[in-house]
């Protein structure tokens, strides 16, 4: 069950993998194996669609004729920046500021065009502390909102929905 709503939450079948290998281990250290899940769930690994810089400048103009800031600054920041959709709570005020991200092991610098249209939207939205992408709540984004964020730019700017992902933009980057 807990695989299963892992999945609806919209996790890959390897990052749910990954998760129940870590609750296995728990089960065995706690001597309870009957509790052990014992199949892995299985990854389909096709191709992944790859983004063309044609398309993410459609996307990019389409976010600025529609004014969806978050959405454009979102694309922006995954294809220049290569940040994992997992470290977007790491880019905060502060880090905007430095004009660095302290990712786990590695510093990650914001290039100065996105820089500061970020402090722009920093400004505008009247943030003072914390993440930068939050919700109207001011909750962090989810993986699942980024992506259909992204994604909602996809049929005005004439991009398969396939391709406009955080995955993609970052394999853009690469």
């Amino acid at each position: 069950q807990w695989q299963a709503a892992l999945l609806e939450t919209g996790y890959a079948p390897s990052t749910v993998n990954t998760c129940t290998a870590a609750a296995n281990g728990l089960v065995v250290y706690c001597g309870h194996r009957e509790f052990q899940v014992e199949k892995p769930l299985k990854c389909e690994y096709g191709i992944q669609p790859e983004l063309t810089r044609n398309e993410y400048l459609r996307l990019l103009s389409t976010a600025r004729i529609l004014n969806k800031q978050q959405a454009y600054l979102l694309v922006k920041l995954f294809a220049t920046t290569g940040l994992p959709l997992n470290d977007l709570h790491r880019l905060t005020v502060e880090a905007v500021v430095c004009g660095k991200i302290t990712l786990s092991g590695s510093i990650l610098h914001i290039p100065e065009c996105l820089r500061l249209e970020l402090l722009d939207y920093i400004q505008r939205e009247g943030l003072s502390s914390g993440p930068v992408f939050v919700t109207r709540s001011g909750l962090k984004l989810r993986r699942t909102n980024v992506t259909k964020l992204i994604q909602s730019l996809c049929h005005d700017a004439r991009v398969s929905e396939e391709k406009a992902t955080p995955r993609c933009l970052k394999k853009l980057y690469q």
